[in-house]
């Protein structure tokens, strides 16, 4: 019987709220040219002598508020998803875990599957929108493994899953559950940002603020196009007037043009404007993390209020909701037998 190794990789996180352990997380994250694009001689000293002393102690700060028994969010909410997805899945399959900064790496969790002797891997980003510094970069990470270790697994790659009904169902079933008998004025679908250099290396894309909407944007792998995708069938389905929901982006690093609005900015609008009561979700992310429970979870909630708002609801993540860990089983079970 044959049996297949699946390969679930995410971002990773520090292995504590200590400075030393964030500093280490931070410094291979932004080290990756795909996260800083600029040559090794200046990302360099910028990371380790500019941005890593001055974010870890506060980085450290942030995760210490959001920090679980078992460790940090999204460690944890990953851990428990592999589980269930084992069920599921059954002894057909070996399921690893490999963080693209952090243990257990993506060299570790490859290299299990081919001490398993899997008849093949199926290597999944765990990322809803396509993005070269996350899904891109991951694929592009196991490549240069298994031609650096002369690896003759075949290998299949889950693609970006931004409209899949897998992901996009459980998003709507945690909403419409999370939200049950409140109050929502308007809906902010905040995302992940980007450089928008990152968006205009595709031919066509972020020329105008509307070319996300034409026909065929998401297929040039554009990240904006399929955050608006996601965020509108999401909003779609919960039956929202145009005018009730809005996106934007987080998580802003440096001096560049990063995508817009800011989620922060638009956090002070809509409390200025009057929406009291607000929802926000965060389907650029499958596991709860820092960035949605501290950044967005208690930061956004300090702009809204600051600003004059009253209620505000964080929507969980996927996490291991029951319906996301069964629709991505069968999204695996039914990819294509093409191979990259």
């Amino acid at each position: 019987m044959s049996k297949k190794g699946l390969l679930l990789i995410n971002i990773g996180s520090p292995r504590s709220y200590e400075v030393a352990d964030v500093k280490k997380y931070l410094t291979a994250f932004l080290m990756d040219k795909e996260v800083i694009n600029l040559p090794f001689l200046l990302r360099w000293p910028l990371v380790n002598l500019l941005i890593v002393p001055r974010r870890a102690p506060f980085s450290a700060e942030n995760y210490k508020k959001v920090w679980m028994d078992e460790g940090s969010p999204i460690a944890v909410y990953t851990r428990r998803f592999a589980g269930e997805l084992k069920k599921h899945l059954g002894n057909d399959y070996v399921i690893k875990i490999g963080l693209r900064y952090s243990e257990p790496s993506v060299e570790t969790a490859l290299q299990e599957l081919v001490d398993e002797k899997v008849d093949e891997i199926i290597v999944a980003p765990m990322f809803p929108q396509y993005a070269e510094a996350t899904n891109g970069s991951s694929f592009n990470l196991v490549d240069e493994l298994v031609k650096d270790r002369n690896i003759q697994i075949p290998l299949r790659r889950v693609p970006a899953f931004f409209d899949h009904p897998a992901f996009i169902n459980p998003s709507i079933e945690i909403t419409r559950d999370s939200l049950q008998d409140k109050k929502v004025d308007h809906y902010l679908f905040s995302f992940h940002g980007l450089p928008e250099s990152h968006i205009r290396k595709n031919q066509g894309c972020l020329v105008t603020e509307d070319c996300c909407f034409e026909k065929n944007a998401c297929a040039k792998n554009c990240y904006r196009a399929q955050c608006f995708a996601t965020a509108t069938k999401i909003a779609e389905s919960l039956d929202l007037l145009p005018s009730h929901w809005s996106v934007s982006f987080q998580s802003r690093l440096g001096r560049a043009e990063w995508l817009k609005p800011a989620t922060d900015h638009s956090l002070e609008v809509l409390a200025q404007t009057g929406k009291k009561n607000i929802a926000v979700i965060c389907p650029s992310f499958v596991a709860d993390c820092i960035e949605t429970l501290e950044e967005i979870g208690i930061g956004g909630q300090e702009t809204f209020h600051e600003f004059g708002g009253e209620n505000y609801y964080l929507v969980p993540c996927v996490n291991e909701n029951p319906q996301w860990v069964q629709g991505f089983a069968q999204l695996v079970q039914n990819l294509p037998n093409q191979r990259p």
